[in-house]
């Protein structure tokens, strides 16, 4: 390869490099920071097996919010009204054998306000996960499960955070 060549490499790559930096710029392209909370303090709600529950908690403090365990000291109040794992075969091998399973992680929330009446009426997310069997016994690997169910609360609970944080902060 001749000096021009590698010359003319490195111009195309950064054009193409800049190019790409362009567009991402023009097009409102923004990498997710932390999530700009409406209120300061809030009491989260949520079943006592809810693993979401903590899961919120601690998003909202890594978001630079508090939240607290008495709730008349929050000023909003996040509910937890329902986090309902459910799993069900979506299709069988040619042996009558499970081949792949649904997963679904069904979260049901609202917020309200120190008055009590609802900020953001109860809103339902439905996280879906697809996993395959790949052994002749039709048998998920567990581990892959609890996996999948990790990521779909994460996932939930990112979402429950971007809605938040489009709120308008109260007056």
């Amino acid at each position: 390869m001749t000096p021009t060549d590698h010359s003319r490499r490195r111009a195309l790559a950064l054009g193409i490099g800049g190019g790409l930096a362009a567009l991402q710029a023009g097009c409102g392209f923004q990498l997710r920071g932390a999530a700009d909370l409406p209120y300061k303090v809030y009491f989260v709600s949520a079943p006592p097996n809810s693993v979401i529950g903590g899961d919120l908690r601690r998003s909202i403090r890594a978001n630079g919010a508090a939240t607290t365990e008495v709730r008349k000291e929050a000023q909003a109040r996040l509910d937890i009204l329902a986090d309902l794992p459910e799993s069900e075969i979506s299709a069988l091998s040619t042996s009558g054998r499970p081949r792949e399973y649904l997963l679904r992680l069904r979260v049901r929330w609202r917020l309200r306000d120190v008055a009590e009446s609802d900020v953001i009426p109860e809103s339902e997310l439905v996280m879906r996960r697809t996993v395959t069997v790949l052994d002749t016994q039709g048998i998920v690997n567990a581990g892959q499960e609890v996996l999948l169910n990790r990521d779909m609360r994460n996932d939930a609970v990112q979402q429950i955070l971007r809605r938040l944080s489009t709120m308008k902060p109260p007056a």
